[in-house]
Protein backbone atom coordinates (compact mmCIF):
# COMPACT_ATOMS: atom_id res chain seq x y z
CA UNK A 1 0.00 0.00 0.00
CA UNK A 2 1.48 3.56 -0.95
CA UNK A 3 0.52 6.99 0.36
CA UNK A 4 0.49 8.33 3.48
CA UNK A 5 0.89 6.18 6.75
CA UNK A 6 -1.75 6.42 9.53
CA UNK A 7 0.63 8.42 11.92
CA UNK A 8 1.10 11.09 8.98
CA UNK A 9 -2.62 11.26 8.78
CA UNK A 10 -2.85 11.60 12.30
CA UNK A 11 -0.16 14.10 12.85
CA UNK A 12 -1.95 15.92 10.40
CA UNK A 13 -5.64 15.83 11.76
CA UNK A 14 -3.43 16.90 15.55
CA UNK A 15 -2.06 20.03 13.69
CA UNK A 16 -5.73 20.96 12.31
CA UNK A 17 -7.09 20.43 15.61
CA UNK A 18 -4.26 22.70 17.61
CA UNK A 19 -4.87 25.29 15.26
CA UNK A 20 -8.83 25.15 15.40
CA UNK A 21 -7.94 25.55 19.33
CA UNK A 22 -6.23 28.45 18.72
CA UNK A 23 -8.44 29.89 16.17
CA UNK A 24 -11.26 29.56 18.69
CA UNK A 25 -9.69 30.75 21.32
CA UNK A 26 -9.89 27.52 23.60
CA UNK A 27 -6.40 27.68 24.34
CA UNK A 28 -7.58 30.23 26.66
CA UNK A 29 -7.24 29.44 30.80
CA UNK A 30 -11.05 30.66 31.10
CA UNK A 31 -12.22 28.49 28.45
CA UNK A 32 -15.63 26.37 29.02
CA UNK A 33 -14.62 23.24 26.85
CA UNK A 34 -10.48 23.49 27.54
CA UNK A 35 -10.88 20.42 29.70
CA UNK A 36 -12.74 18.60 26.81
CA UNK A 37 -10.25 19.80 24.31
CA UNK A 38 -7.47 18.53 26.72
CA UNK A 39 -8.32 15.77 26.87
CA UNK A 40 -8.95 14.52 22.98
CA UNK A 41 -5.32 16.43 22.65
CA UNK A 42 -4.33 13.69 24.96
CA UNK A 43 -6.26 11.15 23.06
CA UNK A 44 -4.68 12.35 19.57
CA UNK A 45 -1.17 12.15 20.98
CA UNK A 46 -1.72 8.18 22.46
CA UNK A 47 -3.18 7.70 19.08
CA UNK A 48 -0.23 9.24 17.65
CA UNK A 49 2.39 6.50 19.74
CA UNK A 50 -0.07 3.48 18.66
CA UNK A 51 0.55 4.47 15.19
CA UNK A 52 4.01 5.20 15.07
CA UNK A 53 4.50 1.82 16.82
CA UNK A 54 2.99 0.33 13.84
CA UNK A 55 0.45 -1.49 16.19
CA UNK A 56 -2.82 -2.25 14.48
CA UNK A 57 -5.31 -0.90 16.52
CA UNK A 58 -8.79 -1.86 14.96
CA UNK A 59 -7.59 -5.10 13.46
CA UNK A 60 -8.75 -3.78 10.47
CA UNK A 61 -7.33 -2.79 7.04
CA UNK A 62 -8.41 -0.97 3.84
CA UNK A 63 -6.90 -2.10 0.94
CA UNK A 64 -6.76 0.40 -1.91
CA UNK A 65 -8.81 -0.04 -4.55
CA UNK A 66 -8.73 1.05 -8.62
CA UNK A 67 -11.97 1.67 -10.17
CA UNK A 68 -11.41 1.40 -13.77
CA UNK A 69 -14.67 1.95 -16.46
CA UNK A 70 -14.74 0.96 -20.06
CA UNK A 71 -17.19 1.05 -22.50
CA UNK A 72 -18.44 -1.89 -21.86
CA UNK A 73 -17.74 -2.67 -18.24
CA UNK A 74 -15.95 -1.53 -14.34
CA UNK A 75 -12.98 -3.28 -13.36
CA UNK A 76 -11.82 -3.17 -9.53
CA UNK A 77 -8.58 -4.11 -8.64
CA UNK A 78 -7.47 -4.27 -4.98
CA UNK A 79 -4.54 -5.67 -2.81
CA UNK A 80 -4.96 -8.44 -0.69
CA UNK A 81 -1.62 -9.48 0.25
CA UNK A 82 -1.71 -13.30 1.63
CA UNK A 83 -5.53 -14.08 1.31
CA UNK A 84 -6.90 -17.19 -0.06
CA UNK A 85 -9.68 -17.05 -2.33
CA UNK A 86 -11.63 -18.83 0.57
CA UNK A 87 -11.42 -16.14 2.96
CA UNK A 88 -12.88 -13.43 0.42
CA UNK A 89 -16.68 -12.64 0.24
CA UNK A 90 -17.75 -10.40 -2.52
CA UNK A 91 -20.90 -8.63 -2.27
CA UNK A 92 -22.38 -7.00 -4.79
CA UNK A 93 -25.46 -4.46 -5.41
CA UNK A 94 -26.80 -1.94 -8.10
CA UNK A 95 -24.98 0.69 -6.34
CA UNK A 96 -21.62 -0.81 -4.45
CA UNK A 97 -19.31 -3.37 -3.82
CA UNK A 98 -18.15 -5.01 -0.96
CA UNK A 99 -15.07 -7.01 -0.25
CA UNK A 100 -14.42 -8.89 3.10
CA UNK A 101 -11.11 -10.97 3.66
CA UNK A 102 -9.53 -12.30 6.03
CA UNK A 103 -6.15 -13.51 6.84
CA UNK A 104 -4.67 -15.68 9.25
CA UNK A 105 -1.24 -16.74 9.84
CA UNK A 106 0.48 -18.87 12.69
CA UNK A 107 4.48 -19.03 12.98
CA UNK A 108 6.21 -21.46 15.95
CA UNK A 109 9.62 -20.73 17.30
CA UNK A 110 10.47 -23.56 19.53
CA UNK A 111 14.10 -23.31 21.19
CA UNK A 112 16.32 -24.99 24.11
CA UNK A 113 13.69 -24.42 26.98
CA UNK A 114 11.47 -21.72 25.08
CA UNK A 115 8.49 -22.64 23.25
CA UNK A 116 6.88 -19.94 21.87
CA UNK A 117 3.77 -19.95 19.41
CA UNK A 118 2.44 -16.27 17.64
CA UNK A 119 -0.73 -16.06 15.81
CA UNK A 120 -1.84 -13.01 13.88
CA UNK A 121 -5.12 -12.25 12.33
CA UNK A 122 -5.94 -9.17 10.13
CA UNK A 123 -9.51 -8.38 8.66
CA UNK A 124 -9.69 -6.57 5.23
CA UNK A 125 -12.81 -4.23 4.47
CA UNK A 126 -13.29 -2.11 1.40
CA UNK A 127 -16.60 -0.85 0.13
CA UNK A 128 -16.57 0.69 -3.29
CA UNK A 129 -19.29 3.02 -4.88
CA UNK A 130 -20.22 1.95 -8.24
CA UNK A 131 -19.92 4.59 -10.73
CA UNK A 132 -23.13 3.04 -13.13
CA UNK A 133 -25.49 0.71 -13.03
CA UNK A 134 -24.52 -3.01 -13.73
CA UNK A 135 -25.43 -7.09 -14.22
CA UNK A 136 -24.29 -8.34 -11.31
CA UNK A 137 -25.00 -12.04 -12.10
CA UNK A 138 -22.33 -11.95 -14.85
CA UNK A 139 -19.72 -10.39 -12.75
CA UNK A 140 -16.13 -12.45 -12.52
CA UNK A 141 -13.71 -12.17 -10.10
CA UNK A 142 -9.90 -13.28 -9.78
CA UNK A 143 -6.96 -13.52 -7.35
CA UNK A 144 -3.95 -14.02 -8.22
CA UNK A 145 -0.58 -13.08 -6.40
CA UNK A 146 -2.80 -11.05 -3.76
CA UNK A 147 -4.10 -8.91 -6.05
CA UNK A 148 -8.13 -9.05 -6.65
CA UNK A 149 -9.69 -8.28 -10.02
CA UNK A 150 -13.30 -7.76 -10.08
CA UNK A 151 -14.70 -7.31 -13.74
CA UNK A 152 -18.63 -6.22 -13.64
CA UNK A 153 -20.06 -6.12 -17.12
CA UNK A 154 -22.22 -2.40 -17.35
CA UNK A 155 -26.20 -2.35 -17.72
CA UNK A 156 -26.55 -2.26 -21.81
CA UNK A 157 -28.53 1.44 -22.25
CA UNK A 158 -31.47 0.13 -24.78
CA UNK A 159 -32.20 3.56 -26.45
CA UNK A 160 -30.97 7.00 -26.09
CA UNK A 161 -32.88 10.38 -27.66
CA UNK A 162 -31.06 13.47 -28.27
CA UNK A 163 -32.79 16.64 -26.51
CA UNK A 164 -32.45 19.80 -28.33
CA UNK A 165 -32.43 22.98 -26.59
CA UNK A 166 -34.81 25.64 -27.19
Amino acid sequence: MTGLTAADELKKLQKKMNRLMDDLGLTNLESKYLEEMEHMQKRMGDLMEVAEKGEDVSRKMRPLADVQETDGEIIVTMDLPGIDKQNVDITISDEELSVVAERKTETETAEERYHKRERTYKKFERTVSLPTGVKMDEAKARLADGVLQITIPKEVVTSRKRISID
